[in-house]
């Protein structure tokens, strides 16, 4: 006989097994299993538990897929002694930063459906299918965007070269510059638009009716990105934002007068960048704790 404090309830497996997509969001996996399973919504609920997110041992009886599976497909599923366990783990994305899955990769399995994933900030596209997914860094207001980024292949070459970023800097410096960059050059882009022509050049090709362009939306975030890297090439250097906090008011103007002409067209008004920047890298003097993106 089990002891009552080792008696667990074991669930019904359901009929239908169905697999999860690397990292996908427990929630997002366990609705589309009730779906394939026609147990959508409170049927489901009543069928798996009481509580909120089932945990590993549920989910087993309920899939019956082996443990290995979903500790390396389902991020929160893990606990901390698995990467003892496992050690391909390492590296690998954590419950950490949202994005959504390609549709097009998630239509290989059948009817493609909305599909959330737990990824890294530069995991923002697709490189087989060519579409921009997003990333948990560059949020905007579509929920599900679908954008084809095949005709943009500076988008593409940005993402080589972030990918080389982390390489050089490691992937938590790479990681917060990029998150100072992405915010300093939407702030830019709204605050004096005409200078970045190569953002409009990019959303024209994605949207040709300039009046649908609104700046919190997917496209808009795509079109930035490219400069959100070449900022985050300055802010990811330790040693460029040290000289930076120790120069002179001259030197510290020219100094940003540089990173602006590298990733603006045409002419900005001196200083116009200055306060922004500035006070972005005095915050970032001091180190930054928070979970790692990736297992360790």
């Amino acid at each position: 006989m089990i002891p009552p404090v080792t008696r667990r309830r074991i669930r019904r497996r359901l009929p239908r097994r169905l697999a999860p997509f690397p990292n996908e969001h427990l929630s997002s996996y366990l609705h589309r299993l009730g779906e394939a399973n026609g147990l959508p919504g409170s049927a489901f609920g009543h069928h798996v538990a009481d509580t909120a997110l089932p945990d590993r041992e549920t989910v087993h009886d309920l899939t019956g897929l082996p443990e290995r599976t979903l500790i390396f497909a389902l991020p929160e599923l893990r606990t901390p002694d698995d990467v003892a366990t496992y050690p391909a783990l390492r590296g690998r994305p954590t419950a950490v930063g949202s994005s959504n899955y390609c549709p097009s990769c998630t239509g290989l399995r059948g009817p493609a459906r909305p599909v959330r994933v737990w990824a890294t900030h530069e995991q923002v596209l697709c490189r087989r299918h060519r579409i921009w997914t997003g990333g948990p860094v560059l949020t905007c207001e579509d929920r599900w965007p679908r954008i084809d980024i095949s005709a943009l292949p500076d988008v593409l070459a940005a993402h080589r070269r972030h990918q080389r970023l982390i390489v050089r800097f490691g992937r938590e410096q790479v990681r917060y510059a990029f998150e100072d960059a992405s915010h300093l050059v939407h702030e830019w882009h709204k605050q004096l638009p005409w200078p970045f022509r190569s953002i409009h050049a990019r959303m024209a090709v994605l949207e040709p009716d300039p009046g649908r362009w609104c700046p919190s939306s997917a496209i808009c975030r795509t079109a930035e990105y490219p400069v959100a890297v070449a900022v985050t090439t300055f802010l990811a250097d330790a040693a460029w934002r040290n000289r930076l906090l120790h120069m002179n008011t001259t030197d510290r103007h020219e100094t940003i007068g540089y990173l602006t002409e590298t990733v603006t067209d045409g002419a900005v008004p001196a200083g116009v960048f200055d306060p922004l920047l500035t006070r972005c890298i005095e915050q970032r003097h001091h180190a930054r704790t928070g979970p790692a993106e990736t297992v360790i």
